[in-house]
């Protein structure tokens, strides 16, 4: 490894911030697949979509959706509010709520830029043209990405809220030699 990861991995906290994000992209990941092939099975036969398209969009909504809100919640958890053995339940639902906010933010910008590229490049092959409707296809853009990202909030905190309260078990019981701190502790 080199020293600056090195330093980024014995920084306080981020292997429980770490190990909190992957849990909850492997869970993301499990319910994406799940979500496929009942899909696919719901419209098996019915439907003159190829199979590897279906696949390609599953693998798009992952990239696009769960990647930004692990990354929100492990830079949550690992540097602005980390969830320490000695809070209150209290406040681990509160960080975990937060580290889940900051994921969606991530995920309202990833969709944003996602859409706007495809509202500048219209679908063709990288020709840069702006329609005459931009401004309107802009606001139905940032409608839909605040729907993403305000439905992946809702759908997620349960889960990172669980994670949280997990990581404030296991670091009861294998404590830190380190106090674990974060922008939020140190204002």
């Amino acid at each position: 490894m080199t020293t600056l990861a090195h330093r980024i991995v014995r920084q306080h906290g981020f292997l429980v911030a770490l190990v909190s994000g992957l849990v909850v992209l492997a869970v993301s990941l499990v319910q994406n697949v799940l979500n496929a092939v009942i899909t696919q099975l719901t419209f098996l036969g019915s439907s003159n979509v190829p199979a590897w398209q279906w696949w390609a969009g599953y693998a798009t909504q992952f990239v696009t959706i769960a990647v930004p809100l692990v990354i929100g919640v492990v830079l949550s958890l690992w540097f602005i509010a980390p969830i320490g053995p000695d809070l209150h339940i209290a406040h681990v639902i509160t960080r975990s709520v937060l580290a889940t906010a900051v994921g969606g933010a991530l995920i309202f910008a990833v969709n944003l830029v996602t859409n706007g590229f495809s509202l500048v490049t219209n679908g063709l092959m990288g020709q840069i043209r702006i329609p005459a409707r931009a401004g309107e296809q802009f606001l139905q853009a940032l409608g839909y990405s605040a729907s993403i990202a305000g439905g992946q909030f809702l759908t997620v905190a349960p889960l990172v809220i669980l994670v949280g309260v997990l990581a404030r078990m296991w670091l009861e019981r294998h404590p830190s030699e380190h106090e674990i701190v974060g922008i939020v502790d140190a204002a």
